[in-house]
């Protein structure tokens, strides 16, 4: 086997590269999400088929995002050039998500509009699935929860940033605002580029044996039983998490809120954003701290079944507003420490991208089968229980952050005499 030597790029300035790379590269898809991409569908096909068409373009687009987030991992990993893979597709994502948002925000056509979101979606994807992969690379496992405590913090800041700037140059064009976004992402793209150090993995395929087996790119349940139950868990919580998008119609049925209520509401609930980034830096050091993960996780996701409950059987518009604010900081926590964890029990390093790849997949497939199984279950619960059918909707969603927490059980807790988190990683660090 060839051993490479692991060309580490000082902490401060990896950081600083990670989140540049991570924030730039996610908040342009929730921009989108925001409203952006809404308006190009209105412009395509007018204001009175665009719920229509908008539904089944974004339908089509996440079922693919979910299959290129399985791929691009792979895509990423198996990238051999000597300025160093995570480099490479910092750069190349940032040019092709420019390109391809560029197209988008010209396409004439809805298969236009669905291919370039696709587009869009990939490259920018690798751009922030390279930030996240050079973690378990090149950081010490004893730095993990405060690394991914302040990632983490990137992509909501990010985003309140970009609807900060979208709402200052209101009265911009669609196209204007389009190319900031597309300008600020590539500065931020190679500005991580050229901060890292990376490294040419010129490995043999033993590693990857063992991390990805013969029988596909699933790395086997039987030699890395953590990395299955990791994944469990974080599809779980990310069923609850994408349940909170419905929770503008839950306003609507039961509180009867109108249109200026509701934005009332939104303006109230902002800051908690800001209070999911302070609990995921702080879960995130205390963890380093306590050499403890699992008590976090586990108790994060607790704390947003009990919000979900409360969600469930509120009576008052205060309690909803409340329990958003504890949802976000349990949240919060969840996902610096719970990313943490993920990178301690990765099963190869060589292969870090296409198993955190994997790991990403779950927040676009919950989404698809929450908003799909949403209607089904809501109608089930007026037919069971009366009312407007939420109860049962929260209670389901309750139990998912319930199982988010039991699955965490079977996870070997951090053990602080250990510096290497695999055989792997001593391999690579010569």
């Amino acid at each position: 086997m060839n051993n490479s030597v692991m060309n580490k790029t000082p902490f401060i300035r990896l950081i600083v590269a990670a989140m540049l790379g991570v924030g730039t590269s996610i908040a342009p898809l929730v921009l989108l999400s925001f409203g952006l991409s809404t308006f190009i569908v209105i412009r395509i096909v007018g204001q009175e088929h665009a719920t229509a068409a908008f539904a089944t373009a974004t339908g089509i687009s996440g079922i693919a995002v979910v299959i290129f987030g399985l791929f691009s991992g792979i895509i990423a990993d198996k990238t051999r050039l000597k300025m160093g893979r995570r480099r490479f597709w910092m750069i190349a994502g940032s040019i092709g998500g420019a390109l391809s948002m560029l197209a988008l925000t010209f396409a004439s056509s809805i298969p236009m509009f669905i291919i370039t979101m696709c587009l869009v979606n990939f490259f920018y994807g690798m751009v922030s699935l390279s930030c996240y992969a050079i973690v378990p690379e090149q950081v010490e496992p004893e730095k993990y929860g405060r690394v991914a405590g302040l990632i983490g913090a990137a992509a909501p800041a990010f985003v309140m940033s970009g609807q900060m700037i979208m709402g200052a140059f209101a009265e911009s064009t669609l196209e204007q605002k389009m190319i900031t976004i597309i300008i600020v992402q590539l500065i931020g793209g190679f500005l991580a580029a050229l901060l890292i150090k990376d490294n040419s993995f010129a490995i043999t395929t033993t590693n990857e044996k063992k991390s990805v087996g013969t029988r596909g790119f699933y790395p086997s349940f039987k030699q890395h039983p953590s990395y299955t139950w990791a994944l469990l868990t974080k599809l779980f919580i990310n069923f609850s998490n994408a349940g909170m998008g419905m929770l503008t119609l839950f306003y609507i049925t039961r509180f009867h809120l109108g249109e200026a209520d509701i934005f009332k509401i939104m303006g109230l609930t902002a800051p908690a954003i800001m209070l999911m980034v302070a609990a995921g830096i702080l879960g995130g050091f205390l963890s380093d701290k306590v050499k403890k993960q699992k008590p976090f996780v586990m108790g994060a996701a607790l704390i947003t079944g009990l919000c979900l409950i409360a969600f469930a059987f509120s009576t008052n518009i205060t309690w909803v507003i409340v329990g958003n604010f504890i949802f976000n900081f349990g949240f919060g926590m969840y996902n610096a420490v719970d990313n943490a964890l993920v990178n301690r029990i990765l099963p190869s390093i060589e292969n870090a991208a296409k198993d955190i790849s994997i790991m990403n997949t779950t927040t676009s497939l919950s989404s698809t089968l929450v908003n799909f199984a949403a209607p089904s279950i809501i109608a089930l619960g007026v037919s069971l229980f009366g009312g407007d059918g939420y109860t049962l909707f929260f209670l389901v969603l309750a139990v998912f952050s319930i199982l988010s927490a039991i699955v965490v059980i079977p996870i070997p807790e951090m053990d602080p005499k250990v510096n290497v988190n695999n055989d792997n990683a001593k391999e690579i660090i010569a």
